[in-house]
């Protein structure tokens, strides 16, 4: 596979980060769960950039995560986006560069609406979701 350069999708403070094995607790949902992704702090209507380059596959309004796009990547890896404004910069078909931008951070993800604006952000390797820190430039 194809070597792929990172980017912060947006520039923010991790507000929760990438946990299966422990449980974290949802302030929304007000119970405890596995968060498949991380949570970066971002103001609403900031534009939000893909992580990596790739063609974009589906472009979709999730009933708990909101407006979604979903990347896939030479690397083998699949980036979805989530919480993002109604209105997105891709569709379906689109081939993106590391940094384009897709869309904008909205709040449209009831599931995580008791938080403070934010991205969603969940890469999957071969469908099981991998810490998206590990792959994001420090």
């Amino acid at each position: 596979p194809k070597e792929v350069v990172y980017t912060w999708p947006v520039k923010g403070e991790v507000l929760r980060g990438f946990s299966l094995e422990t449980l974290a607790y949802d302030v929304t949902m007000g119970d405890w769960r596995t968060h498949s992704g991380v949570d970066l702090a971002a103001e609403a209507g900031l534009k939000v950039l893909a992580a990596g380059e790739g063609q974009v596959t589906q472009v979709y309004d999730d009933p708990m995560m909101g407006t979604t796009v979903v990347v896939e990547q030479p690397d083998g890896i699949t980036a979805v986006y989530s919480n993002l404004s109604n209105e997105t910069a891709v569709s379906p078909g689109d081939s993106v560069e590391t940094g384009a931008v897709l869309g904008a951070v909205g709040d449209t993800a009831i599931a995580e609406s008791g938080m403070e604006p934010h991205l969603h952000l969940e890469l999957l390797s071969d469908g099981e979701p991998v810490d998206p820190l590990d792959y994001l430039p420090q």
